[in-house]
């Protein structure tokens, strides 16, 4: 089963699967009501609605600023780690990763940081794919991610036996990375051990 379709099960309102989606997919942006109406391409009555539902939830903050209204995700939730996984895989790359024809994607893992669009080191790799995968296609996502996001990833794309072979060498770039405890996107770890 899709991942869409889950939500369309999990969540009965397609405006809040959006709003979660877009706080979630970038927690440290500000949104004001129309702006939100634009990305979500809802009815601005059903925005409202949502935004008091996830208001009263605690999971998105808001403040008046001149004359408009900014919500944002509240970084203090403590589902922050699961809302932001749930939107990555559901939205943005993770989402074009799984539904576009890429080949076969077994893991992908992004950076906690990085999916909170916050400053790391410049070496650190963001986004991990493991599987038999286009990279020209692959390119072409992360391409999108960075246009949407304003800033450049690093990203790695290996097969199954590289991923073996770093592991026992102990590569550096692979230690870092694991140990920052990233979230996986597709796949589980299992599926590359």
């Amino acid at each position: 089963m899709k991942l869409s379709n889950v939500l369309d099960r999990l969540f009965v309102s397609k405006t809040r699967q959006k709003l979660i989606n877009l706080f979630f997919s970038h927690p440290t942006e500000l949104y004001y009501v129309r702006q939100l109406v634009r990305l979500a391409e809802e009815e601005i009555n059903s925005v409202r609605r949502e935004l008091d539902n996830l208001k009263k939830a605690n999971l998105i903050n808001s403040e008046w600023r001149s004359n408009r209204l900014y919500y944002w995700a509240n970084l203090s939730h403590p589902l922050l780690v699961d809302l932001v996984s749930l939107a990555s895989k559901t939205s943005g790359f993770g989402l074009a990763l799984q539904e576009k024809k890429v080949g076969q994607v077994r893991f992908c893992a992004a950076d906690y940081f990085f999916l909170l669009n916050q400053p790391k080191s410049k070496n650190a790799i963001d986004i991990l794919i493991v599987g038999d995968v286009s990279v020209k296609e692959v390119d072409h996502i992360i391409k999108a991610e960075e246009e949407s996001r304003g800033r450049e990833i690093n990203y790695m794309i290996m097969d199954r036996a590289e991923i073996q072979i770093r592991r026992l060498k102990r590569d550096p770039f692979m230690v870092d990375f694991f140990l920052s405890q990233p979230l996986v996107i597709i796949g589980s770890p299992k599926d590359i051990l």
